[in-house]
């Protein structure tokens, strides 16, 4: 008999899609308690994406079924012993923030995850367009320009928490093959992670890398170093999942990388404040 596989996941998962995001067809609320249930997964939050610009405004909910999509979790809550948690992930614009913030007033949540998929208009999560962010300069130079922008996503005041902070690496080795190191990110990432020090915004350690691919969470080891250096206290960890399947997947990998950064603890959120939890006791 072959020996059982190792499980993956850890008993938290603050970054899960559902159905109504339309990357996400058939991970419904339901199907994913049934698969916390089976894997032990005591709490989850369900983030789907909100996008207010851009090309891909359809692959997100439509502000007009966020009340669908939040009456929806709250059914489920009586049939699972699964924590369930409100949440959204969503897309920065600079020229969106206002229609951001009235979403926000509209919606109690309990997590608003920040996410910046575009950098100047260009989809830096995208094979077809990443290259054209990096091609013609020096990746510190580029990043330059990746974290300025995203230290205002997190200086808007919108978010509880920014995902994925270098989700840049999906497609970068499509432009520049050889793999980057911490000392490739330039200067302006250290303002940035300053910034979420300020600010009081967490950061999310991100499980999905292994995913798509470049056998690592996002972000990096060194950003999570610094962060930590910076007193950075909000780290929460979450798959990303847009199946049920990915449904926690590698979260186990991310905790050890906030273990290697220095981490005790990482963090849930129920509206909206944030709570610590053991390292030790999620595993």
């Amino acid at each position: 008999m072959a020996a059982p596989r190792p499980k993956t996941w850890i008993k938290k998962d603050f970054h899960v899609h559902e159905s109504h995001s339309s990357d996400a067809p058939g991970a419904t609320v339901e199907k994913h308690c049934r698969m916390a249930e089976r894997r032990g997964i005591d709490e989850i939050c369900f983030t789907t994406h909100l996008i207010l610009a851009g090309p891909d405004v359809e692959h997100g909910i439509s502000p007009e079924l966020i009340p669908e999509y939040l009456e929806e979790i709250h059914v489920a809550r009586e049939a699972t012993a699964v924590e369930l948690r409100t949440g959204l992930e969503i897309d920065w614009f600079p020229e969106e923030e206002r229609r951001i913030q009235a979403i926000l007033d509209e919606h109690p949540l309990d997590y608003v995850l920040g996410s910046m998929h575009y950098v100047r208009g260009v989809d830096i999560g995208s094979r077809r367009c990443s290259p054209d962010f990096f091609r013609g300069r020096r990746i510190e130079d580029a990043l330059d320009v990746y974290y300025a922008e995203w230290r205002k996503a997190v200086e808007s005041g919108l978010f509880d928490v920014m995902a994925h902070p270098d989700y840049f690496r999906k497609y970068l080795g499509l432009s520049h093959p050889t793999p980057i190191a911490w000392e490739d990110y330039g200067a302006t990432v250290y303002g940035a992670i300053d910034s979420l020090k300020d600010f009081d915004v967490g950061v999310e350690v991100n499980s999905s890398g292994y995913r798509h691919g470049i056998g690592d969470v996002y972000p990096i080891r060194g950003f999570l170093e610094a962060a930590y250096e910076a007193g950075v206290d909000k780290v929460v960890v979450g798959s990303d999942c847009h199946t049920i399947e990915d449904l926690g997947v590698n979260t186990v990998k991310a905790v050890g990388r906030l273990e290697e950064a220095g981490y005790d603890h990482l963090c849930v959120f129920e509206g909206r404040r944030n709570r610590k939890i053991d390292l030790s006791e999620v595993v």
